[in-house]
């Protein structure tokens, strides 16, 4: 696994820059080796950077590499909202129910973020809304009724994701948008019928 720290390397920091002339001088120079990419993609990938995502993984990066986190490419591109990355990543077989060490899928991630797009580009593809993550064991439902992410809430609700789902401790969307003071996400949940005793 990779550690995610600020990037001191040049490669690196090239990538998070998303400066692609410079990535290809210091790779074509021959100093860095295939295994030498993998954290610089994260980093890209991170950023939004599309086109240095694209020429990484053309030159032998691993699209499934996993930093100290468990996070992948994927999860950090669906983490900071990066359609573009997401889309692409996934048209070069990314795995898209990959989970980190604490059990984040993509789309709990993108949920969790309030990335409504890429939230609704990841359901489009398959995505299992009701994978489950984190300590508490939440959905994506769960985690955007967390947040207050109201848009992702409805979404998810309007494609069939469970309003009545429980976490590990037996919370529902309902409870822990309560207990957080997600008001408006607690009166639409109310408004489809969610259980306020459950």
């Amino acid at each position: 696994m990779l550690t995610l720290m600020p990037p001191s390397d040049p490669l690196t920091k090239a990538c998070e820059e998303g400066n692609l002339e410079r990535i290809k001088s210091l790779i074509e120079s021959g100093y860095y080796k295939v295994k030498s990419l993998d954290l610089p993609l994260i980093y890209a990938s991170i950023e939004g950077h599309l086109e240095v995502v694209k020429y990484l993984i053309s030159v032998g990066a691993d699209k499934e590499v996993k930093n100290y986190y468990g996070d992948t490419p994927f999860i950090k591109a669906s983490e900071y909202g990066r359609l573009e990355v997401v889309k692409y990543l996934i048209s070069v077989g990314a795995d898209k129910e990959a989970k980190n060490i604490f059990g984040y899928t993509p789309l709990i991630s993108a949920s969790a973020k309030g990335h409504l797009e890429v939230v609704e580009y990841l359901i489009s593809v398959g995505a299992d809304k009701e994978a489950s993550g984190g300590l508490d064991k939440g959905t994506p439902l769960i985690y955007a009724s967390i947040e207050g992410h109201l848009e992702v809430v409805k979404y998810l609700i309007s494609v069939g994701a469970d309003k009545e789902v429980k976490n590990y401790y037996g919370d529902t969307p309902f409870i822990k948008a309560s207990e957080y003071g997600r008001l408006e996400v607690v009166k639409y949940l109310i408004s489809v019928g969610a259980d306020k005793e459950a």
